[in-house]
């Protein structure tokens, strides 16, 4: 494979998918609203581009899970934002090419359901619902609630960055019964002794 790589840049390299919802962009009333950490909105907006590519490649694909930008045409962003993405329709979202309600994801063992508010999911869903909307306001949506199975992927709860599947799986999502972000440790379920 090293020699491979020598000849062909890229050989072994391949794409990843990754999930963000709620950045918000040109959103000044998000800053209070969450208590984001930047000083300005266009701080918010430069930071919130530069995390993202320094974690998404161009081939990688990104499902970007509502409420993209606020105010004027989102063709700004989608341009300087790497890799595929992928629209989930949010509420404050307009404009965005391709957007839908929702999207279903296999992957790594898991059926994931892909959508903007966790209560559009349908109540037949076994598998776990990936979300944004509720930002980090809403106590019974964390990053993960185990018990509902429920993934929150607003940038609040990921460290305003898209978060990539891999890890997510990495995290061993069922044996975790509460996680508040991405930077607090997991409260794990208990296990039965016999």
């Amino acid at each position: 494979d090293r020699i491979r790589a020598l000849f062909w840049p890229g050989w072994g390299n391949k794409s990843k998918i990754f999930l963000a919802s709620d950045l918000h962009l040109n959103h000044a009333k998000i800053l209070r609203h969450c208590h984001r950490p930047f000083s300005s909105l266009s701080h918010m907006n430069r930071d919130l581009v530069d995390r993202w590519n320094r974690v998404v490649e161009p081939r990688d694909t990104v499902y970007h899970l509502g409420d993209f930008s606020i105010r004027g045409s989102p063709d700004r962003w989608i341009r300087e934002l790497n890799g595929k993405k992928v629209f989930i329709r949010g509420n404050h979202d307009r404009g965005l090419p391709g957007a839908t309600h929702h999207a279903t994801l296999s992957y790594g063992g898991y059926e994931f359901y892909l959508v903007h508010d966790p209560r559009d999911a349908p109540l037949s869903w076994n598998g776990w619902v990936i979300h944004g909307h509720t930002h980090n306001k809403v106590p019974q949506y964390p990053f993960i609630n185990g018990e509902r199975k429920t993934i929150n992927v607003s940038c609040e709860c990921t460290g305003y960055a898209p978060l990539s599947l891999d890890h997510l799986l990495s995290l061993d999502l069922g044996s975790i019964h509460r996680m508040e972000t991405i930077h607090t440790p997991p409260v794990m379920k208990e296990t039965s002794k016999t």
